[in-house]
């Protein structure tokens, strides 16, 4: 993953398949990010070039066209890239562990995140409960402040 904007490494996150975890498992950890902070994690639809940039990323991916969700929320409650969020520690650190039963590595798979931008973003992701402001669409997380793209192994 890259800083937006900047090229700046912040650390890894890794995709695979698991089939005893019924889904995708995400690992990895970043820092550089902002101090004890709940930050919105999410995939996006558009990609994001050799050059990581974040704001060509599109909205999230969402290609059943439904409300924004939570990672916990079922299929057609959420948004296939929404990833819920993270949790930063006292030096801005986060270590990333959790299975998603809904993203899909397989390329004949409508739900297929390979080639998308994984974003970072400044705010809490709101799960798209509170129906203030973009709530419904972005779960209120803010500017993208890292990205990088999710590769086949």
């Amino acid at each position: 993953m890259f800083l937006a904007g900047t090229n700046d490494f912040i650390g890894t996150i890794n995709f695979y398949e698991e089939q005893e975890a019924w889904g995708v498992v995400i690992t990895g950890f970043v820092n550089r990010l902002r101090p004890m902070a709940t930050l919105g994690f999410h995939i996006h639809s558009q990609p994001i070039g050799d050059n990581h940039n974040c704001t060509a990323g599109g909205s999230h991916f969402n290609p059943y066209n439904v409300s924004h969700g939570m990672q916990t929320d079922e299929l057609l409650n959420r948004h296939v890239g929404d990833l819920g969020n993270i949790e930063t520690s006292a030096d801005g650190g986060a270590y990333l562990g959790l299975v998603d039963r809904v993203i899909s590595l397989n390329f004949n798979n409508t739900r297929n995140v390979i080639g998308l931008p994984l974003m970072i973003h400044n705010l809490t992701d709101d799960g798209g409960h509170t129906g203030k402001g973009e709530s419904n669409t972005t779960g209120n997380a803010g500017p993208r402040i890292a990205c990088g793209t999710i590769l086949s192994g």
